[in-house]
């Protein structure tokens, strides 16, 4: 196979956009190719997690925090990347407000990220119900 395991952002990147392309041509052919994509890809996510984190002890916002300071960007530039609301990447930050599903789904895409990342469950403030 033409694939490897993924060992740089730049490579991420091609293969995300190798995944999705071949994902919009919807044939079994590349059933094969597809599956050990999201293999590779899967496995990038989880090792970025583990370098800023174990899973365990980082939960989305912590892992949103992180990236926003890696990227720096600050709240109002993604707030405006992902055509939301300031107010809405605040709440979240601050732990008033969970990450929808939609939010997740940006999220993700903004970051290149596995949806799992943004996706686990974490406390809110306030609140005695976790959010997902």
């Amino acid at each position: 196979m033409q694939y490897k395991r993924i060992r740089s952002i730049a490579q991420y990147n091609t293969y995300c956009e190798i995944y999705e392309s071949l994902l919009m041509e919807n044939s079994d052919n590349y059933a094969e190719d597809l599956d050990l994509l999201e293999l590779l890809i899967e496995d990038f996510d989880n090792q970025t997690i583990e370098s800023i984190g174990t899973k365990a002890d980082m939960n989305p916002v912590e892992i949103l925090q992180y990236l926003m300071e890696e990227h720096t960007v600050s709240k109002a530039e993604l707030a405006r990347q992902l055509n939301v609301s300031r107010q809405l990447i605040t709440e979240i930050l601050n732990y008033k407000r969970n990450i929808s599903k939609k939010m997740i789904t940006k999220l993700s895409e903004r970051f290149g990220m596995q949806h799992t990342a943004f996706s686990r469950e974490y406390e809110l403030k306030g609140n005695n119900k976790s959010a997902a």
